[in-house]
Order: C-alpha cells, then structure tokens, then sequence
C-alpha cells in the first residue's frame, strides 16, 4: 500500500491579518493534523486594465494584499517568516497556486507576453517572480489554477519561466482537457519532469470528472507518459468528512490517484471552530479511508 499525498488549499487564513486566529496557530494545528502538502491560494497578477485603482502590470498579489511591486516585497514584514515555517511536522511540501475561478490572471499573463515580443524575459513579472522565490524559499512548487483564456503559448512560457527560477508546477484543472494535455505534452519535451502532477477538481464545475479518465487522455498524447499517482483528486469543504470519503471511494483502486486535496483550510477552521485540528484530521481521514490506503 502506498502512502497518500494529503493536500489542502489555504487562503486569508494563512495572512497575518486574518481575525479567525493567529497564523502561526493555523501552522501548528496543520502540521499536526495529517495533511501533508499545503498550497496557498490564490496569488494573481497585477493589471492595468478592467481594475480600478489601475495596478502595476506583473505585480504579485496574494488574494487582495498587494505582496510584491517591482522587485521589492512590500507586504507584512513577519509573513514570510511564517510562511516559511509551515514545513514541518506532517506537512512536506508548500505550493503558491496562481488564478483561480472569475479573475483574468491568465489573460493578464498572456498580455505581458504578447506586449513584450512573445517572452517574459525582462518583464516586472520575471523579476518579482524572482523575488518570490527568494522572499519564500520553502515555496517549491507553482500550482497553475487557470480558469480563463486557456491561452496555451503564454502559459506554457510562464510554466518555463517557472521552472527555470527553481520552482516545480502542478496544474489544477477542472475542465478543457485537451488544453491542459497539450501544455503538459509540451513541457515534457522542453522541460521533463517539471510537473510533477494534477489537483484534479471534482466538484462544483469540475463535478464529474474521473481521474482515470484524465489520466488516460495523458497517456494518449504522451505515449509512455507514466500516471502513477499523478492526479490528486479534490473535494471542497461544502462537503462534510463523511462526503468527500464518499467521493474518494468512487475512486478507489484508480493507480493514477496519489492522494486527495480539500478546498479550503479557511473554510475547514471556521466550521471547526472548537477543534479545527480535528477538523482536519477528520477530512485527511476520510480520503484515507474512501480510497483505501495507508495513512
């Protein structure tokens, strides 16, 4: 039996602003409660159209808090100190997840790109990406959460871009399909190895999907690509412990699966306010449980 990967996306929760509780108090209950890999969400990119007040084209935000402009860090002096900190315990790997559902930051990147002769390179994304890196060193790996444009030379050159500055990517589809094979198909040829798997969304509008079904298109238009324990399959907190294991369970014997992720720790911390380690541990359970491995 192989060991699963237990993953939960973090939002506000995890900035120091956040009035639930303290942020290093977050930290301590998730690296006690199972999970094993924390992405933060959602990071966007500044623009300079279809906003008001008008920001500056290839700043970094971190939800509404504006983290990076120019080079610089410019948000909280103590976040990335507690960032950087969340290794540890049960929680092995930390991720920035980039755009989200109902925000442009893929026609924003594809508009850097475009405006500047088909390359980043040079660009004030480039450089505060860079800064990212050495802002947030525990930060491995950029989570690609594209819902708009699907614009696919753009995103493959940031997924390079990425890569090159020493971070590792996962894609977080929840539907176009052919569009997310064709730029892993892509990156497997420039840059092998850099995506090291899918957080498959299987609910609200990605509801339905199968991750057999995702990793037998991989495996089409990459022949031999191997699948094992690729896709990581999501639920959201709407649904209850009892729910998701539910759901994982449908899974069950699926070699492509290599764990189960919740959307969001946020969400999972205000329902359990009395024990939101409990919580936790409770979701972590019950994807251990519906697919039928180790903990």
């Amino acid at each position: 039996m192989s060991r699963l990967n237990f993953t939960v996306y973090a939002e506000g929760i995890l900035y120091p602003d956040h009035s639930q509780q303290a942020v290093s108090t977050t930290i301590s209950q998730l690296q006690n409660s199972g999970f094993t890999s924390l992405i933060l969400g959602l990071f966007h990119i500044g623009r300079n159209y279809s906003i008001q007040p008008s920001q500056i084209l290839g700043d970094i935000y971190f939800n509404n808090t504006l983290i990076i402009s120019e080079g610089h860090y410019v948000a909280d002096p103590d976040w990335p100190a507690l960032i950087n900190s969340t290794l540890g315990g049960t929680v092995t790997s930390l991720s920035a997840s980039i755009g989200g559902g109902g925000v442009m930051d893929f026609e924003t990147l594809q508009k850097i790109y475009q405006q500047n002769d088909n390359s980043y390179n040079g660009t004030n994304l480039a450089t505060n990406l860079k800064v990212l890196k050495q802002t947030f060193p525990a930060i491995s790996i950029i989570d690609l959460d594209c819902e708009d444009k699907y614009d696919l030379p753009s995103f493959v050159a940031f997924c390079q871009l990425a890569n090159s500055l020493g971070f590792h990517l996962t894609f977080c589809p929840y539907t176009y399909q052919q569009f997310w094979t064709n730029a892993l198909q892509q990156l497997n040829n420039t840059n092998k190895g850099a995506v090291k798997g899918w957080n498959l969304q299987c609910y609200n509008g990605g509801k339905g999907n199968q991750p057999s079904q995702w990793a037998h298109a991989i495996a089409e238009a990459i022949p031999g690509f191997d699948t094992t324990a690729f896709i990581v399959a999501g639920d959201w907190t709407y649904d209850s412990p009892a729910l998701v294991r539910h759901l994982m369970k449908s899974f069950k014997g699926s070699k492509t699966l290599g764990g189960g992720f919740i959307w969001t720790l946020d969400q999972i911390v205000a329902n359990g306010s009395s024990d939101p380690q409990q919580l936790m541990t409770s979701y972590v359970e019950a994807i251990s449980a519906g697919l039928g491995k180790t903990l």
